[in-house]
């Protein structure tokens, strides 16, 4: 049986509308044995009474410090608003050996609030 790998990815991160919060490179080369992935995500209200909607996405790339672009597939691959605080995401498997995740906050209650993020990818 694979070990299953976990990565944290932001942990209260403040995102306010049109911001967009980027994890560091993850080395997925000897981690990802099943090519089974998720991500857990939980989204609270910071500065306002809603925590908006945040949007994840990845790229991958073939080395660690080259350009990252967006998968041949679609890279987004969870959405968490006000209604869902606290979720798992299956995510399609990852055909790149270097992958950086992303979240993108859309609106967060007023002009300049924020929502704080947490985010983990589990990798088995």
């Amino acid at each position: 049986m694979a070990r299953i790998t976990t990565i944290p990815l932001f942990k209260s991160k403040a995102l306010s509308a049109g911001d967009i919060g980027t994890a560091g490179p993850i080395d997925l080369r000897y981690i990802a044995n099943n090519d089974k992935f998720s991500i857990f995500q939980s989204i609270a209200a910071g500065t306002s009474t809603t925590c908006g909607t945040t949007f994840f996405s990845y790229k991958g790339c073939a080395v660690v410090d080259g350009t990252y672009v967006d998968p041949a597939s679609e890279g987004t691959f969870g959405t968490s608003g006000p209604a869902i605080a606290s979720t798992f995401r299956s995510i399609t498997p990852v055909l790149s050996p270097f992958v950086k995740i992303y979240a993108t906050q859309s609106g967060a209650g007023t002009a300049g609030a924020n929502s704080l993020v947490t985010a983990e990818l589990i990798v088995q």
